[in-house]
């Protein structure tokens, strides 16, 4: 090697362990140069502690809460259950009537298959229910008859004509008008009379004499 290429390359001059010193710092000197990149680049991202990958007290309380719901249903029946206990076997529950127009109130009791008795007020003519007997939410047995107490004083009624009819039907007429039927003479046959005559004015509860007879009607045509 000529004295022009060693003045070029010093370091190369002398020792082989100057060379090796060389290689050293230079190896120390990339792996600075990598470390000070990185956290240079990581301190331009934001820097800070970096976040967990997934929120564990986020995630636990909704899988509890899918889990836990279906068992939650069955707590929820017991409010469902009827809170009066049923009528025993062969009866019913009496409605309450309080209020209600007392026509009213006798169609829903004859649908339940129960008697009415009306008892009105001395003046007046509110047609309300005052009360009853027995109290609605009574059990009670089809059949019976229900004293119904009415505000008000008895409307009148006219008398329908009935000669001519069965007894039977002339009777059902005057129950259905709220008239009373007696009958003087029994109640097979064709009524052949009654008392007082049809168009005269009563009142609810007031009776009509019913004339009955198993002969033909007076004035009649017989039959052949």
């Amino acid at each position: 090697m000529t004295d022009e290429a060693v003045a070029r390359h010093p370091d190369l001059d002398g020792d082989p362990s100057n060379r090796t010193g060389l290689f050293a710092g230079a190896a120390v000197g990339l792996v600075i140069c990598a470390v000070v990149g990185a956290l240079g680049g990581y301190l331009l991202a934001g820097g800070g502690d970096p976040e967990p990958p997934f929120d564990a007290g986020r995630t636990t309380p909704t899988v509890e809460a899918t889990e836990q719901s279906p068992r939650s249903t069955p707590s929820r029946t017991p409010s469902r259950r009827p809170s009066s206990t049923p009528p025993p076997i062969g009866q019913m529950i009496l409605p309450d009537l309080v209020g209600k127009d007392f026509q009213r109130a006798r169609e829903e009791l004859r649908g339940l298959g129960l008697g009415v008795q009306f008892v009105f007020g001395s003046a007046g003519d509110d047609p309300s229910v005052a009360s009853t007997n027995p109290r609605g939410g009574t059990a009670v047995k089809r059949g019976i008859t229900v004293r119904v107490t009415v505000v008000g004083a008895a409307p009148e009624v006219v008398v329908p004509a009935l000669a001519g009819e069965s007894c039977k039907q002339a009777a059902r007429r005057l129950v259905d008008d709220g008239l009373y039927p007696n009958y003087p003479t029994g109640e097979r046959g064709e009524v052949r009379d009654q008392e007082p005559p049809g168009g005269t004015v009563l009142r609810w509860n007031d009776r009509v004499r019913l004339y009955c007879s198993d002969g033909p009607v007076s004035g009649a045509t017989p039959t052949p």
